[in-house]
């Protein structure tokens, strides 16, 4: 047991929140999707028939993984402000992970408003696209690259270095087992 305890960074514990809150939206938002899946499915369908309808069949598909991403999230959160190590590389990856979906969808963006501006009589939304694209990269790219540059910094590095000891003696404590134990048989 630990006798002293040395306060987290500021970093890791705006880190750890921040992902415990995009975890928890993700998932009121997948859950919202899940459930009005059924009903947009069947009367989307009718309404554009230029949309092929498995694109509605993939949508719950699509909330259900946003759902799993959000859970990961949240708890991934939850353990990074207990300083586990597994977190902190599970929290990058899903940074990235959110990174080039922006960036995606940045993309999709675009070029859609842009192929209904040239088909169209709208004219010169392309702009506008443009606009919001960069609007949405600003908004949401910049602190999650500000965030990945924070995960992989010395600072948050050396919140999770300093404690390998500490880090054990939690983890058997879980388990009910004295620290430096193997466990199992013979062990």
């Amino acid at each position: 047991m630990r006798t002293f305890e040395e306060p987290r960074p500021t970093s890791v514990t705006v880190i750890g929140w921040a992902w415990i809150i995009i975890g928890g939206l993700m998932c009121l938002s997948a859950a919202g999707a899940l459930a009005m899946s059924p009903f947009a499915a069947s009367s989307a369908t009718g309404a554009r028939p230029n949309v092929p309808a498995f694109f509605f069949w993939l949508f719950p598909l699509t909330a259900m993984v946003q759902l799993c991403i959000g859970l990961t999230g949240a708890v991934s959160g939850v353990y990074f402000l207990k300083l586990r190590r597994w977190s902190r590389r599970v929290l990058e990856s899903l940074t990235w992970l959110l990174l080039v979906l922006i960036v995606g969808f940045a993309i999709f963006w675009i070029g859609t408003w842009i192929s209904m501006s040239s088909s169209s009589a709208t004219g010169g939304l392309g702009g506008v696209a443009l606009v919001f694209a960069c609007a949405i990269f600003a908004f949401y790219c910049v602190p999650l690259g500000i965030m990945l540059k924070t995960l992989r910094g010395p600072r948050v590095a050396n919140a999770f270095a300093a404690l390998p000891a500490a880090e054990q003696e939690d983890e058997a404590a879980e388990q009910n087992q004295p620290p430096g134990s193997q466990g199992g048989v013979g062990g």
